[in-house]
C-alpha cells in the first residue's frame, strides 16, 4: 500500500504528534482514551492531519494538538506535565493509527466508524508494539476486509453500514437482483458502469475506489 507521495513528508510528524496527543492527554491530563480520541475526532484537528495540513501536521506538537483539541471540544485540560513517555501503550496507539490511517489513505474517522478504534489498536498493544508496522496495518485490513474479494468487500461493508440488501438497493438505486449478484460474485463491480459504482459509494458513505480497488 502506497502512501500518497504529497503526504508523505508529513508521515513521521503526524505519527510522532498524534502517539504524543494520546500520551499526553491520558498519562499527563488523566484524560479517558476512548473519549478524548473522540474528542479528537470531532474537533475537525483529525481531518486536518490525514490532509497533511502544514499548520497542525508539521506546525504544533502532540502536546498542542491536545490542548487545541480540548479547546475545541468544550473542556481544557488541566495542568499536566509535558513528559511524553514514547514507550506507552496511549502512544504506540495513536503513533500507529496514524500510520495505518496514511497507509490506506482513510482518514482517522473513516476508519474509526468501520471498527478500526483507538481502542482495537490500544487492546493489541501487546505484542503488535513489538512487531513491524505491517502487522497492524494488516489487522486494520482485515477489520475493514480490504483483502477480501469485491463482493464480500461490499457486503462487508454494507453490514457496517447498518444495511441490508434491500436498505442498499433502495438507497443506491438498484434492484435487489443486482445487490445480490454483486456480494455473491455473479457480477464484477470492476465492469459495472461508473454510475452504479458511484450510486453505491455514495449510499454506503465511501469513496468509490474502495469498492473497486
Amino acid at each position: 500500500m502506497m502512501i500518497p507521495a504529497y503526504r508523505n513528508d508529513y508521515l513521521d510528524d503526524v505519527m510522532t504528534s498524534v502517539g504524543a496527543m494520546l500520551d499526553y492527554a491520558v498519562n499527563s491530563c488523566g484524560q479517558d482514551l476512548a473519549l478524548f480520541y473522540a474528542r479528537f475526532l470531532a474537533s475537525g484537528i483529525a481531518r486536518e492531519l490525514f490532509e497533511a495540513n502544514p499548520k497542525y501536521a508539521g506546525g504544533m506538537s502532540g502536546v498542542e494538538l491536545a490542548r487545541l483539541v480540548a479547546a475545541r471540544t468544550g473542556e481544557a485540560l488541566p495542568a499536566g506535565d509535558c513528559i511524553i513517555d514514547i514507550g506507552s501503550p496511549e502512544y504506540w496507539t495513536g503513533w500507529t493509527l496514524a500510520y495505518v490511517s496514511f497507509a490506506l489513505d482513510i482518514d482517522f474517522a473513516l476508519l474509526n466508524a468501520r471498527g478500526v478504534t483507538v481502542g482495537l489498536l490500544y487492546e493489541r498493544y501487546s505484542p503488535l508494539h513489538e512487531a513491524d508496522l505491517t502487522k497492524a496495518l494488516q489487522l486494520a485490513k482485515d477489520k475493514l476486509g480490504l483483502d477480501a474479494g469485491e463482493g464480500a468487500l461490499l457486503k462487508r461493508l454494507r453490514t457496517v453500514a447498518g444495511m441490508t440488501q434491500r436498505d442498499l438497493a433502495a438507497r443506491s438505486g438498484n434492484t435487489l437482483r443486482v445487490i445480490r449478484a454483486y456480494e455473491q460474485g455473479q457480477r464484477s463491480l470492476s465492469n459495472a458502469g461508473a454510475a452504479c459504482v458511484r450510486s453505491l459509494s455514495r449510499a454506503l458513505g465511501c469513496r468509490m475506489e474502495d469498492l473497486v480497488g
